[in-house]
Parts: C-alpha cells; structure tokens; sequence
C-alpha cells in the first residue's frame, strides 16, 4: 500500500503554509491536515489517523510537529517515517504556558490581530526575512481566517500538551529533525537534543531562516527532504 504524505501545519498556519514549495519537490502531493478543530494535541492526532488510511509519512511544521509525534505515540503500526521542523519535544514552558490565558483573554476581546502581527509571527522569522511584506501578509491571512475561536482552541492545547522527550528514544522510523539557524521559538541546540536521542535520525540547520523554515527557506527545506526520503528509500516504504 503507498504511503501518504500527511502535511501537519503550526499553530494559526493552514495549507499556505507549503505553498512556497517547488512544484518538483512532490511538496504539493499528500493530506492536508486540519488542525483548526481540536483542543488538544492527542485529539488532533486521532482525528488526523481517522481521516487517513494505511503508512503515514508526517511532515510537520512546530505544532504539526508535536501533532506528529503524537501520531506515532498512538499509531506507531501505521508511522513509517517523520519530518519534524521546528519541533518542541518538551510540554509548553512555563512562562509561555502563564501568557497563553492572557493572549487568549485579549483574543476574545477582539484582539487577534494585534496578537499576531505584534506578538507572535514577526518575532519567528530570520532578520532578512522581518521586512518581507509578502510573507507578513500571508501569516497574518493564515491567522485571521482561522480565527478567534481557533486561536483559542490550538493555544489550549499548545498549553495543556504532554513533555514527549522520553518518548523519542522509541522512535523506530526514520526521522528527519529540521530547523532555521536563527530559530529563537525553538533553536537548533534544541533539535541537536531531540536528534541525539534518536537513533538513526537527521539533524539540518537552515541558514537563512528563523522559526518559519517552510516559508522562509522554502526550496532548501523541500530538497532536504528530497535527500532525506532518497537516503531511506527502503525504509520509508
């Protein structure tokens, strides 16, 4: 049976998040998760499985990631591989986990917009990339179309999620750790961690990019998976 290729978006991200990619790099062939529905990691994993049949190849992107990893937690028969990028393996930190009720209180109040642009978004991205208008306008798009509610609802989660590091070492599929050079919200020292505790695993640190790796770096991020499936070919199936 082929194996899918399930894309798992980061917090107030949808498709648009991949859409930067190459057309060649088979970035645009797969499931598309919605992970605007849930509030909580392990019901996003779940709905994720039910919506999806047979191996699963996740490629998730900072929340998507988490979500992945959770997929593997409760289906490792049907994992035959990750891409993890911009990964946190920990539960939320303690001072972002103190401010999510606060974002989500002003969020309620009409405050989304305010939270993304100033907050949020702008803070992930590499210093060559803070002026792109482009690129600004399109993580605004992405998150004022999800809106208030989903807002709400991923920032639970993202708060209430379980520390996975001790489930890492388990991990028997090939995984792919990825990350910007100037990721601040999740660093490479953070990625050289998680990789270390995975046997088998790659580590590529993306110079040029911040915490926004597939729309900041797209091309680099798509031929480093490109390179990751042909060096597991076999295993992947």
């Amino acid at each position: 049976m082929p194996v899918t290729q399930v894309f798992l978006p980061g917090n107030m991200c949808d498709a648009r998040l991949w859409s930067r990619m190459p057309a060649e790099a088979e970035m645009k062939d797969g499931f598309h998760a919605d992970l605007s529905r849930d509030d909580s990691i392990a019901a996003m994993a779940s709905r994720v499985l039910a919506e999806t049949t047979g191996p699963l190849l996740p490629i998730g992107f900072s929340m998507g990631a988490i979500v992945a990893v959770e997929m593997a937690a409760q289906a490792p028969d049907r994992i035959t591989g990750m891409v993890l990028a911009g990964y946190n393996a920990t539960a939320d930190l303690p001072e972002r986990a103190a401010h999510r009720p606060i974002q989500q209180a002003e969020v309620r109040d009409g405050g989304l917009e305010r939270v993304l642009v100033e907050e949020l978004k702008p803070n992930y991205l590499a210093a060559e990339n803070r002026g792109d208008a482009a690129l600004l306008g399109l993580l605004r798009d992405m998150g004022m179309s999800l809106g208030p509610e989903v807002f709400v609802r991923q920032s639970e989660a993202l708060r209430l999620r379980y520390d996975r590091r001790p489930a890492l070492p388990d991990l028997r599929v090939p995984v792919c750790f990825a990350c910007g050079i100037e990721d601040t919200l999740c660093p490479p020292d953070w990625h050289r961690e998680w990789a270390a505790t995975v046997p088998g695993s790659q580590l590529a640190v993306v110079a040029g990019a911040g915490h926004l790796l597939p729309l900041e770096q797209p091309t680099s991020f798509a031929k480093l998976i490109a390179q990751w499936r042909s060096d597991n070919t076999e295993r992947l199936k």
